[in-house]
C-alpha cells in the first residue's frame, strides 16, 4: 500500500509540473479551449496528489513534523497554480503567480526527495 501511495504521489507531482507549464503556455498563446482541458487535468492531478499525500502523511509519517511543513507548502503551491492558471485564462497579469508556483513546487519536490532536509 505504501508503494502505491508513494508512486502515485511522486508521479502526480511530475505530471502536475508539466501540466502547469503546458497549460500556462496554452492560455498565453490564446488557445483557451486546449488550456481549459489541460487546466482540468491539472486539477485532477491536484486531487490525486492531495489524496495520496494525505494517505502517506497520516498513514506512515504522522509523527514527523517535516512532512507537515511539506504539506503546507504543497497547499500553497496548489493555490499559486490555480491563481496563475485562472489569471492566465482571463488574460490578466499572472507571471508572478506562475514563477512563484514553479519555485515553491521545486522546493516541495526537493523536500519530498529529502534533498533539502
Amino acid at each position: 500500500m505504501y508503494n502505491m501511495l508513494r508512486e502515485s504521489h511522486v508521479g502526480g507531482w511530475e505530471v502536475a509540473f508539466v501540466l502547469l507549464i503546458i497549460g500556462y503556455i496554452l492560455y498565453r498563446a490564446g488557445k483557451a479551449k486546449a488550456g481549459k482541458i489541460v487546466h482540468m487535468v491539472l486539477r485532477l492531478m491536484i486531487v490525486i496528489i492531495l489524496l495520496s499525500g494525505a494517505g502517506l502523511l497520516f498513514g506512515y509519517h504522522a509523527s514527523d513534523v517535516f512532512y507537515y511543513v511539506k504539506a503546507i507548502l504543497a497547499i500553497v503551491v496548489f493555490g499559486l497554480m490555480e491563481m496563475s492558471m485562472g489569471r492566465a485564462s482571463r488574460n490578466q497579469p499572472s507571471t508572478g503567480f506562475f514563477v512563484g508556483a514553479l519555485v515553491v513546487m521545486v522546493l516541495v519536490i526537493l523536500l519530498g526527495y529529502r534533498v533539502i532536509a
